[in-house]
């Protein structure tokens, strides 16, 4: 069984889970959930409970995963990832690269190769199912590559740029 502390669309919880490739058993905060799963695709995961069935849009972030469910955006973040990815970023001196989170559009690009970069700063915005979300580096450094231009689509993992 996983057991994590994450931030689920906003709100701290207690997560533990057993997954088998046709079901998962999830206690959020105390609250047992028995799910059917099958997985469609590489990011798309059909989950079915109490008679409702949904699919689900699944996106690995660097500190947990990004759920996409009818069009809603559910951000969750497990806490013992995000502190070993800030310390990591923290002390990383070499090539960190960031990769499209999912599939989308690069919609804006807000900074160039070559340009010094802040932590946390956002690089390019990219459009998935409606949604704008700006991709940011993940330490301080310089854009030593910039592999996408606005209109270009980009597919889950696709490389969008390196910073060192």
């Amino acid at each position: 069984m996983k057991r994590r502390t994450a931030i689920l669309a906003g709100e701290r919880v207690e997560v533990s889970w057993i997954e088998t490739e046709s079901s998962v058993e999830a206690t959020v905060n105390g609250r047992t959930y028995r799910l059917d799963k099958h997985r469609v695709d590489d990011e798309t995961v059909w989950l079915g409970w109490n008679g409702v069935s949904v699919e689900a849009l699944v996106a690995p972030q660097d500190v947990g995963y990004e759920v996409t469910i009818r069009g809603a955006r559910i951000s969750v973040e497990f806490l013992e990832a995000a502190r070993t990815a800030r310390r990591q970023a923290a002390v990383s001196d070499g090539v960190v690269s960031l990769r499209a989170p999912m599939p989308g559009k690069i919609v804006r690009v807000m900074l160039a190769q070559g340009v010094e970069v802040e932590a946390n700063q956002g690089i390019v915005v990219m459009e998935a199912m409606k949604m704008q979300n700006e991709i940011r580096s993940p330490k301080r450094g310089k854009i030593v590559q910039l592999r996408v231009t606005e209109g270009d689509a980009v597919k889950l993992g696709d490389l969008i740029a390196e910073v060192e």
